[in-house]
């Protein structure tokens, strides 16, 4: 059996092919849109006023001794003036607090009337409702400290060291997370588009613009809810409610409740200048440089060009550096998890020159279809500790490359030999419509479409466990953290599936443990053992429809979508801008955000 060969993980969707074909036919668009995940939206990466965020990420030292006064007491109440716009909240607990939800009075109730004590006469009097959408996640990030943002660097230097330093040892907390937001940055999907309960999700939507005509981005994140079989009867948790309080002095009376399985959530802060920085960092590394693709049929590659420029069996190369990599790092051969990153010849030199350069050589432009280095560069490269963590697979993904997971292959006679399997699970097109809409999982027709066709490049990547010294305990971690004055606002990511077996050792988990908790405001975010798959949308202007750019499944453990948001210098227009939209955010018209 082939050192490489993976469990395999459930396929949550059929293939969706990427549609860069839109960008090709107008060259600015292209150029435009080829931007990496690390940047800041207007290029000003020396501010370090943070917006404002009402959130947190609540996280007990005891989950077996933990009630839900004592987490629901630290939300912090909406203000006043920000009563009549933030009227959607969003809850987020991990699965050993996922029975809280089944009944409104344990939890819901009582953190609605925390989240809006301050104003009970307005809501009472102008019939305002609440929207509450209630999630089940695997767990909860820490959110990281911005410790470096007032040096002279600034952001810049922050999202450069967050993408080439993923929270590799972080397998998550149990807890709660919280945010309010704007009525609009709710997101329904129509009943007709909701998918299975097996295949349940929350979209996230981050979206960016650019000065100086450099164009409009949106990213949508969509992150695979906890299986809550043994916790509520369900396989996910999903529940969208409407509130209304009849009397300042009474409880929510609640309108509406919906079980569903997919629901979209724009992010945001509260100031309307603020611009969006973010960092995807995903830690592979390289195996091989990338290769031309002759020979293959839906998921299954046959055949590529090897470095020699011939044409050799899929695994050929895999069979030979696989064991070359281990030996590198004076460890045992043994299995490890391979994934490829499959791209057009558009953005090959891009990643020709990253891989070179990372191997310390220039690029042959002459070689594109058979680079090669030799094996004392590879094992340079590979022997690092800890390892050469890089931003070559998010900047490709960015530009409209694919990540899969190689699920088996190598050996075997005849006509299956060296052949390889990739994971045909990959991101549905969610393009986002007016108002911030998102599609719902897509339609079967995407079945019918390859993974990968003859004349893609591939390149195979793996990533080496990173032995942290001196790492801090959980405890101490957090309270170093609870201390920064300034972190990430949104976190979104991946952990490995093994963390179910260390549940029962965690600290959280000991009786003994004292009822202490620890609180990371303003930030937000989730984590999850099934992947996160990412779409990414562009348009010129404003008035234009968005394009796809690449959809990719990204279930690397440890990868991690960083987000923050700076403040701006508020223009007259900015101010006009937010006097309409808050005209427009008084109303109930929720349900009329999505054009189904």
């Amino acid at each position: 059996m082939p050192p490489w060969v993976a469990r395999q993980w459930h396929v949550l969707r059929p293939p969706t092919p990427v549609l860069a074909h839109r960008l090709q036919c107008v060259p600015r668009l292209r150029a435009a849109a080829l931007r990496p995940y690390s940047t800041t939206s207007d290029g000003n990466e020396r501010s370090s006023n943070l917006a404002s965020i009402n959130s947190a990420i609540i996280i007990p030292n005891s989950v077996a001794n933990a009630k839900p006064d004592d987490l629901i007491e630290h939300i912090t109440p909406v203000t006043l003036d920000r009563t009549a716009h933030n009227r959607f909240v969003v809850f987020l607990v991990t699965p050993s607090f996922a029975p809280w939800l089944l009944d409104d009075a344990t939890f819901l109730r009582k953190a609605l009337n925390r989240t809006y004590s301050r104003a009970n006469e307005f809501l009472s009097t102008s019939g305002a409702r609440i929207h509450a959408l209630c999630a089940v996640v695997d767990k909860l990030p820490a959110a990281q400290s911005l410790d470096q943002l007032d040096r002279i660097e600034g952001l810049g230097h922050e999202l450069n060291a967050r993408s080439k330093r993923p929270p590799v040892s972080e397998t998550g907390f149990e807890g709660l997370a919280y945010v309010t937001l704007r009525s609009g940055d709710s997101i329904p999907t129509p009943e007709a588009s909701q998918p299975p309960p097996d295949q349940a999700a929350v979209s996230f939507v981050a979206s960016r613009s650019f000065k100086k005509s450099l164009g409009h981005f949106s990213d949508t994140l969509r992150l695979p809810l906890a299986n809550t079989v043994f916790q509520t009867g369900s396989p996910s948790t999903l529940i969208y409610s409407t509130w209304q309080k009849k009397d300042k002095e009474g409880e929510f009376n609640l309108l509406e409740k919906k079980n569903v399985t997919h629901h979209g959530v724009k992010l945001h802060t509260d100031v309307l200048c603020a611009r969006s920085s973010s960092t995807l960092a995903i830690p592979l590394i390289p195996l091989t440089f990338p290769r031309r693709v002759e020979a293959s049929m839906g998921n299954i590659l046959r055949q590529v060009t090897g470095a020699d420029g011939k044409t050799v069996v899929a695994s050929h190369e895999l069979e030979k550096v696989v064991p070359q990599f281990f030996s590198s790092r004076g460890e045992i051969a043994q299995a490890t998890t391979v994934w490829a990153l499959v791209m057009s010849r558009e953005i090959l030199a891009h990643v020709l020159a990253t891989t070179s350069s990372m191997l310390g050589q220039l690029p042959d432009p002459d070689a594109l279809d058979s680079s090669d280095a030799s094996e004392l560069l590879w094992d340079n490269l590979w022997a690092q500790k800890p390892p050469a963590w890089n931003e070559l697979v998010p900047d490709a993904l960015a530009a409209g490359a694919r990540l899969h997971r190689v699920l088996s292959g190598g050996g075997g006679w005849g006509k299956k030999a060296g052949l390889l399997s990739l994971d045909p699970a990959v991101a549905t097109s969610e393009t986002p419509k007016e108002g911030g809409m998102v599609d719902g999982p897509g339609d079967l027709s995407s079945a019918l479409q390859p993974v990968v066709r003859n004349g893609d490049y591939i390149q195979f990547f793996t990533s080496p466990p990173e032995s942290v010294p001196g790492a801090k305990s959980g405890v101490e971690a957090l309270k170093e953290l609870e201390g920064a004055k300034k972190r990430w606002h949104w976190e979104l990511g991946t952990i490995p599936s093994t963390a179910d077996a260390l549940t029962a050792s965690s600290w959280q988990h000991d009786p003994s443990t004292p009822r202490n908790v620890f609180v990371l405001r303003n930030s937000f975010g989730a984590l999850t053992e099934g992947g996160i798959t990412i779409n990414r949308h562009f348009k010129l202007r404003q008035k234009d429809e968005f394009s796809d750019i690449g959809a990719s499944k990204v279930d690397v453990p440890f990868s991690r979508f960083s987000a923050v948001e700076i403040e701006g210098e508020e223009t007259e227009a900015s101010k006009a801008v937010d006097k309409v939209g808050k005209e427009k955010e008084t109303s109930e018209a929720v349900g009329g955000l999505y054009n189904a």
